[in-house]
């Protein structure tokens, strides 16, 4: 079931929502979920992807262990913004979601994109701007544990 609204994910318990957002420009939703702890639950996978457009099924849906972190799109010299990727890994794939945070709001993600890499070398590399695909989200509708993807 897809739901476009603010603040709304559908993470199947027992995941938990990691990321979630609207991509306006393409009427879809991405949802990043993950296990709070993966030792509660031995046969499942920690994570999984789901992509959706409009009212649509999921058009890509996966599971993995294989969860990468990166803080390349960082710009060291800016005094107020951190950010991160974390990205779910699919064969040679990463999806992956990037939060831009800033130190001046409380909750700070002022805000995120969905890209797409083709290997984790074009993930994990101090170069910028090797994704594949990268899809803006609206800030309204953005959901982020926070925790889980600090540093």
């Amino acid at each position: 079931m897809f739901l476009p609204l603010p603040g709304m994910a559908n993470c199947i318990p027992p995941w938990q929502v990691q990321f979630a957002c609207h991509i306006p420009a393409r009427d879809a939703r991405a949802e990043f979920c993950r296990l709070a702890d993966p030792a509660d639950h031995p046969g499942l996978k920690e994570a999984y992807y789901s992509y959706a457009a409009g009212t649509n099924p999921a058009e890509l849906y996966f599971q993995t262990d294989s969860i990468w972190f990166s803080t390349k799109d960082t710009d060291i010299d800016h005094p107020f913004d951190l950010t991160m990727a974390l990205g779910y890994a699919r064969g040679d794939y990463i999806y992956a979601f990037v939060v831009t945070e800033d130190s001046r709001t409380p909750g700070g993600i002022r805000e995120a994109e969905v890209r797409v890499y083709g290997s984790a070398e074009a993930f994990t590399s101090e170069t910028r701007h090797t994704e594949l695909v990268r899809l803006h989200c609206d800030p309204a509708t953005i959901l982020a544990d926070r925790d889980s993807i600090r540093p």
